[in-house]
């Protein structure tokens, strides 16, 4: 009798955690389908303003080391990578090019990441890539 007991509890364990596994899994799924879907309601100028150390200044995306730069005559804007291909030091120009819904994945590059680029990726580096 013990054992049908445990048989019958075991059982009903395994298919309570079966069934949480699923909502899980489907609770994911959900969560990256209505990331995707929304994806192309945020700017790529809003996009890039979250990323951490970015300010703006004129209305383009500076990090916060280069921002309070002395020489004004100076671009402070980091340098663009489209997709691996070196776009330039111009937010409008990179905003131009990339439509908001096939924004994969915005990175930030600073220090000896960024020196990569050498003295081109002095004021940074944000590297965007599409679908």
């Amino acid at each position: 009798m013990k054992k049908i007991y445990f048989c019958l509890s075991v059982l009903s364990f395994l298919a309570i955690a079966s069934c949480s596994s699923t909502k899980n899994a489907e609770a994911s799924n959900l969560k990256e389908e209505l990331t995707q879907k929304n994806r192309g309601n945020v700017t790529l100028l809003n996009q890039i303003r979250q990323l951490p150390g970015i300010t703006l200044q004129g209305g383009v995306p500076v990090l916060n080391k280069t921002a309070n730069t002395i020489n004004s005559f100076d671009n402070p804007e980091p340098l663009y990578i489209l997709n691996d291909y070196i776009i330039g030091s111009s937010f409008r120009s990179v905003d131009q090019l990339v439509d908001n819904f096939n924004i994969k994945k915005i990175e930030l590059l600073t220090g000896a990441d960024a020196s990569f680029y050498g003295t081109r990726g002095s004021k940074g580096v944000i590297k965007i890539t599409t679908l």
